[in-house]
């Protein structure tokens, strides 16, 4: 009998996933994964409402601005989280050489995965917080993930963008500045959860709690102090990092915002901290939905269940 295979998108694969391969965590739960890296948040959502993927791990802000029918389709859907993950917004509003205020950014273009979703909520809100308005302002150009943002500022096409700060260390683009960092205004923030839709997970939720299990198993595995240098290790073999970044990845890992200590427990506080920025930016109206709209844990509370 062949293993059930459940099929991930997300913008990198990261540690759970790579050691629960790595480690064989999915074969005692008769998984088998395939990952596919995406360019940018509308194809990776697309694809998991169309049954293309199954799950995808990504910005809880997704999930709201999707059910609430601000994604490209401007329809109404019905994604959900099932599980947790890092806490902190690792990104930044980084600018070109030259622009040295948020200020400056008036009548600027500046870049963004989608613009009514993910990091760019945080920018509206960022920039609003300084006096600067979506549209009246500054305006937007959709132009993908953050690897690509780095390269379009890099290249002059954009003035500003939110970027992963480890990109833009490991690039070398020393002339680009940072202006603001985004957990100083959205913190905690669900920076990267596991999200699926009502209309898969209901008729394989038993796939769905193997699967949790297995992350978990990884979770436990990689918590163990015994297994830090192979840890160490696959971070820096199957994922891509300087010998350096792989460490400091590893003790990322074990910070209280990473999600990895409480065993990727969905924060519903972190939601809470999207629908207020949402709020405050008139994208959202009062009173703000139930955050059981956006999230339901009980596949994740089953799987913690049976691996005890």
């Amino acid at each position: 009998m062949g293993k059930d295979i459940i099929k991930i998108v997300g913008f990198e694969k990261d540690i759970t996933l790579s050691v629960a391969e790595t480690k064989g965590f999915f074969s005692p739960h008769n998984l088998e994964i395939t990952f596919d890296q995406t360019p940018n948040s509308t194809t990776e959502i697309s694809g998991l409402l169309t049954g293309k993927w199954h799950v995808a791990f990504d910005n809880g802000d997704n999930v709201v601005a999707w059910d609430e029918g601000e994604g490209v389709d401007c329809e109404v859907h019905d994604l959900f989280i099932f599980m947790g993950g890092s806490r902190e917004l690792n990104h930044g509003l980084f600018v070109s050489s030259g622009i040295n205020e948020i200020s400056a950014l008036k009548d600027k273009i500046l870049g963004v995965d989608a613009s009514t979703t993910g990091f760019a909520v945080v920018l509206r809100y960022i920039l609003q917080r300084n006096n600067l308005l979506f549209e009246r302002d500054y305006s937007f150009k959709p132009v993908g993930s953050s690897r690509v943002r780095l390269a379009e500022l890099v290249a002059g096409n954009i003035a500003g963008a939110m970027l992963n700060s480890r990109y833009v260390e490991a690039s070398g683009a020393s002339t680009l500045r940072q202006l603001a960092a985004g957990k100083d205004y959205a913190d905690p923030y669900p920076a990267r959860v596991g999200l699926t839709t009502r209309k898969w997970a209901l008729p394989h939720g038993s796939l769905l709690i193997r699967f949790i299990g297995a992350i978990l198993q990884a979770v436990n595995w990689i918590l163990e102090s015994k297994n830090k240098r192979e840890t160490i290790e696959i971070i820096n073999t199957r994922m891509g990092r300087s010998p350096e970044q792989a460490e400091e990845d590893y003790h990322r890992l074990l910070g209280p915002s990473a999600g990895l200590t409480d065993r990727c427990a969905f924060d519903p506080h972190s939601l809470s901290t999207v629908l207020e920025m949402r709020r405050r930016l008139g994208m959202i109206q009062s009173p703000l939905p139930s955050l059981g709209k956006y999230y339901d844990d009980s596949f994740y509370r089953e799987a913690v269940s049976l691996i005890r």
